[in-house]
């Protein structure tokens, strides 16, 4: 029996210099075209934004706390400037409970930061000592007391509705359809929703919604979250954060 009878690996003979030039040129394009095309097809999505949350540095954060419409600390941040922090617990939930509890007095809050640009969320520590009265009062304690509320009217904005500590940093992409499901639950645990204006220039906005009164959202707004819409309410700023009273009567999806 001669050895081209035999059925094993490499009985035939070599195919022409000619073809293996061929298919080895046409896997190198398709290599090409294929890193080509992924390359494309990922510039064209959205950016996942420039959120961050540096959950490995626990810092203690001294200021005055309300839930009132939400749970805020106004604090001084890293860097000495009074900002007002919203207030939310590792998971998807408030922390609403333990701050009624401690009225107008100065507190201290144990939590890491989830940053995005000027808005800052502090995630509050999970073993249920993340805040405390603090010992005594400091000279700069007064400045941290929580400014009066500015009305500016009423606005006709489009864009969409996101949670905030999601957006802040906490998920990325953090908006849009693929994070609709959780921005979801996270606004059914209390956590603050808010609206995303975005410029033609891509220049952002966030205001922190609140219903028609100016207290919490109920369960009515989470048909709404993720989707394009137009929304009218009423614009109000405390400290440096914006806010918008509205209703699921003023939202209408595009």
């Amino acid at each position: 029996m001669s050895k081209k009878d035999d059925f094993f690996v490499g009985w035939a003979a070599k195919p022409p210099v000619l073809d293996r030039r061929f298919f080895i040129g046409s896997g190198i394009v398709g290599l090409a075209a294929a890193g080509g095309l992924a390359s494309v097809l990922a510039s064209r999505q959205d950016a996942v934004g420039p959120g961050t949350w540096d959950q490995g540095t626990i810092l203690t954060w001294r200021g005055k706390i309300t839930s009132d419409p939400y749970p805020m600390l106004r604090t001084r941040d890293t860097d000495g400037t009074i900002k007002t922090a919203l207030l939310g617990c590792m998971g998807k939930c408030a922390v609403r409970p333990r701050i009624d509890a401690m009225g107008t007095q100065t507190v201290e809050v144990q939590g890491s930061a989830i940053r995005r640009g000027a808005h800052l969320m502090i995630a509050t520590q999970d073993d249920g000592s993340w805040i405390s009265q603090a010992e005594a009062d400091e000279p700069g304690d007064l400045d941290l007391a929580f400014p009066a509320a500015k009305r500016f009217g009423t606005i006709d904005l489009k864009g969409m509705i996101v949670d905030s500590k999601c957006w802040f940093g906490a998920m990325r992409p953090g908006e849009g359809k693929v994070h609709k499901a959780c921005a979801a639950l996270c606004i059914r645990g209390g956590l603050p929703p808010a609206f995303l204006v975005r410029s033609m220039r891509g220049e952002e906005e966030l205001l922190i919604i609140t219903d028609e009164d100016g207290g919490p959202v109920r369960d009515d707004i989470l048909p709404y979250v993720a989707d394009p819409l137009r929304l009218v309410g009423e614009a109000h700023k405390l400290g440096e954060m914006f806010f918008v009273r509205t209703g699921i009567s003023a939202m209408t999806r595009l």
